[in-house]
């Protein structure tokens, strides 16, 4: 029988190296490789994760919304949800920065798609904003909001 947590990061990893991420601008701030920022965050080693969310919202958020914020964002959503809820409320913390990008006519084709990728997980985060972790669920009602 094959345990598919453990293919998990594996099969992450073959999708992560398909991205032409040197295409894609992050954060001045991050000098990490984003796709293995992916991978740690996707750990089941909590303390791993945890560090990778802190990294990865900086290389996507900070200061301002990057474009690598599209390509990560099904990855995102995938770690999301095989994370503990720790690791679900940074994952969510992410995407609440990701609404402020512009939603008008100034806004950039990344920022549209982005726009229409977190419209997409509409029933996802309805699910979680059920969960029994408070901060999951708040977070999770503040994106459907």
């Amino acid at each position: 029988m094959i345990c598919l947590s453990s293919t998990m990061p594996d099969s992450l990893w073959m999708k992560l190296r398909k991205v032409p991420w040197g295409s894609y601008t992050v954060s001045p701030a991050s000098k990490k490789n984003l796709p293995r920022l992916l991978e740690s965050l996707a750990s089941r080693k909590q303390a791993r994760a945890m560090k990778a969310s802190h990294e990865v919202w900086t290389a996507l958020c900070s200061g301002d919304v990057y474009q690598a914020a599209e390509p990560a964002f099904p990855f995102l959503i995938e770690i999301l949800g095989i994370s503990e809820p720790s690791v679900q409320g940074e994952i969510l913390d992410i995407f609440l920065k990701f609404t402020e990008v512009p939603e008008d006519d100034s806004a950039e084709d990344w920022q549209k798609n982005l726009r229409n990728l977190l419209r997409n997980e509409y029933r996802f985060f309805n699910k979680l904003s059920h969960s029994r972790d408070e901060i999951v669920a708040d977070r999770a009602r503040r994106l459907l909001s």
